[in-house]
Formats: C-alpha cells, sequence, structure tokens
C-alpha cells in the first residue's frame, strides 16, 4: 500500500502561492481570449473511450487512461481537449451562427512511461476557432497566441509554423504505404537526419525524391524558405501550403510581427487529426514547446458535422515558468486581526477589498 504521503508518479499538487499564481496566469489568458469574443466551454473530465480514439487517431491508444463503468461503457480521461470540443461544435452547437469561437481551461491525463520529468497530468488553456475562412481564422489564431504572450511578458517567444499538406503533397506521389510514410515522419519529427539516410536506403525511390526529403527538416528559417521550398516541389498540394503560409507570412509583416515567425516546413508532428498550418511556439532558455495547434478540418466531420476548424493550446505547467516572474501577484500581506477585534472589523475591511487574516 502507498504511503498516504506520496501521489501517483507525474501528478501534482499545487498549494498556496503556487495555486494562486496558476489562477493569475488562467485568467491573463482568459482575458486575451476574451477580448478576441471567445466564449469558454468546460468539458466533461471523462468521456467515451470512442470519441478520443477516433479524434486522435492510431498510435496514441497506450497514452489514453480508459476504464470500464458500471453499466459496461468503455469511457476515458480526457487526454487532450479538441476532440472533445469539435464534438460538442459538431452536435450540440451544429446549428450555431458561425464562426463558433470557443476557449477552455483544465487539466488531460495520459499515461507516460516513468522517467524523469514525465508528467501524466498536464493543464491546458487553449482556444478553438470552427466555421471561418481559412486565411482569416488561421491569423486569428496566430495573433491571438502573440498577444498571450505580450499579455504575459513574456520575451523572445517564437512560433515555428509549417504545414502538414507541404509534406502531404510530398509523399501522395510517391505512392508509399502506411507505415513507410509513418516511418518517414517519425525521423523527420526529430530531425533525425541519419536515421532519414537509414531509411531512404530501403526505399525504392528515386534520387530527385530522396533529394527533396532531405531537404525537408532544413527548410527553417525566413520568408526565403518558402522560395526555396518551392524549387522543390510542383505538386499541387504542396504549392498550395507554400501559398498559404506565404500570405500568413505577409500579413505578420504587414503588422511588423514577422519577428515572431519561423517558417518551419519540417515541423510535421502532432495527432493525425490536423490537415493545414501546423504550428509550435517556443521561449528562449526553454528547450520544449510551451504551445502547439494546428488545422484540423476533417475532425468536427468525424462527428457528424463537416466544417473548417483550428486552434491551438498552451501548457500551462511549462509556461508559468517563464511567465510568472511577470504575472502582477497582488498584495500578498492580509490585515492581521485579533480576534478580540471581533468580524465587524473583518467584514469592514473586506467590504474595502482588503484582505484579511484572523488571529485566532
Amino acid at each position: 500500500m502507498k504511503s498516504y504521503t506520496q501521489i501517483p508518479p507525474g501528478t501534482q499538487i499545487l498549494i498556496g502561492g503556487a495555486a494562486h499564481r496558476r489562477r493569475l496566469l488562467e485568467r491573463a489568458i482568459c482575458s486575451v481570449f476574451e477580448g478576441w469574443s471567445y466564449e469558454e466551454i468546460i468539458p466533461p473530465i471523462f468521456d467515451y473511450y470512442d470519441v478520443f480514439a477516433k479524434g486522435m487517431g492510431t498510435g496514441q491508444e497506450e497514452h489514453i487512461y480508459r476504464f470500464i463503468d458500471r453499466e459496461g461503457n468503455i469511457l476515458a480521461l480526457r487526454p487532450e481537449f479538441t476532440s472533445l470540443v469539435a464534438k460538442t461544435v459538431a452536435t450540440r452547437l451544429a446549428s450555431a451562427p458561425k464562426p463558433i469561437r470557443l476557449f477552455y481551461s483544465g487539466e488531460v491525463l495520459r499515461f507516460e512511461k516513468p522517467k524523469g520529468g514525465r508528467q501524466r497530468e498536464f493543464a491546458q488553456i487553449g482556444v478553438e476557432h470552427y466555421g471561418g475562412t481559412h486565411k482569416t481564422a488561421d491569423v486569428e489564431i496566430l495573433l491571438i497566441a502573440v498577444e498571450t504572450f505580450q499579455r504575459l511578458g513574456v520575451q523572445g517567444f517564437q512560433i515555428n509554423l509549417g504545414s502538414v499538406d507541404f509534406f502531404g503533397g510530398i509523399v501522395d506521389r510517391m505512392e508509399l504505404p502506411d507505415d513507410q510514410i509513418a516511418a518517414i515522419k517519425d525521423v523527420l519529427n526529430i530531425k533525425d537526419q541519419s536515421g532519414l539516410e537509414v531509411l531512404l536506403q530501403k526505399l525504392p525511390l528515386d534520387d530527385r525524391r530522396k533529394k527533396t526529403l532531405r531537404a525537408v527538416p532544413h527548410l527553417t528559417g525566413g520568408k526565403s524558405v518558402i522560395t526555396e521550398a518551392r524549387a522543390l516541389v510542383k505538386n499541387a498540394r504542396s504549392v498550395e501550403a507554400l501559398d498559404h503560409l506565404e500570405e500568413i507570412y505577409s500579413i505578420f509583416e504587414k503588422l511588423d510581427l514577422a519577428q515572431h515567425l519561423t517558417i518551419d516546413l519540417g515541423e510535421i508532428r502532432g495527432f493525425d487529426y490536423y490537415t493545414g498550418i501546423l504550428f509550435r511556439a517556443y521561449v528562449r532558455d526553454l528547450g520544449f514547446e510551451v504551445a502547439s495547434g494546428g488545422r484540423y478540418d476533417g475532425l468536427p466531420a468525424a462527428f457528424g458535422e463537416d466544417m473548417p476548424a483550428v486552434g491551438f493550446t498552451f501548457i500551462l505547467d511549462r509556461l508559468e515558468q517563464i511567465a510568472t516572474p511577470n504575472l502582477d501577484m497582488g498584495n500578498g500581506n492580509p490585515t492581521a486581526i485579533d480576534v478580540q477585534q471581533g468580524f465587524a472589523k473583518a467584514l469592514q475591511l473586506r467590504q474595502a477589498g482588503k484582505a484579511v487574516k484572523l488571529c485566532l
């Protein structure tokens, strides 16, 4: 029997100042979302397992906590929000005026093998945009991410912007089986050049196509990367993806925000539901992303209502490591009131907006 002093690996308890910082961070971010006319949605902590299996795609089953309830239903603790929100929009909000703008905040749970620093419980906060036009909605989402960083006073943040369709257009023409495409994605996702070379030796591809795949991990940088990529591809899907990225980049240039964008065409990580742009946000001195998102047009259709969709999520546990010093923690020194002064004094100070602490 585990000691009552322990909690399960990968979970956490926030007490006092730590909990206060978390709530301040949530409120600051929510104020940005609400400023862009997003409404809150509070989905359930668990749902039917099929909802997540359908939304997240293959290869994620081992990360889902699932259980059978007393009625025999197979349920799962939510491993992410997007599938739940998509299901809700496609059913309960199907007839609502478009676009539908929603935000959420809460914990998700995923099984991770025991390893230093691996969390199984994550606090996420994010936005979902359904039914809007592609370019406008994509830019709106990215601008909200930028404003959130600015509101939190985060310096040196960078958004790496890629497209699932750029890579998809390349492999479409190769007519490879799914397992080989998955193997290519795996080595590209971690920018494993030597692993890619080993894989290319086994694939029945001509030199031109191998050259294109070798170039993908290096297609990262400013707007010139798009020009460089155009020299590698001719297929319509990849070209349209590059056109779309160039339009977004040009808008950011006009808004004097392009310094926060990095075109990263080797960025193809994520759940199976991503269909268009894909991005991850990084901050200086932190070796992993603090936010991720993208377009997932096919996801609402999986739940019965076809409409475009795009969104992103911040990982609060990571964001608070660099945002906390910039948050206004308020007056942490309440007025001490001796119990002999009575409760009337405490009420008087509280009505004046003062923090109090009864000395019993």
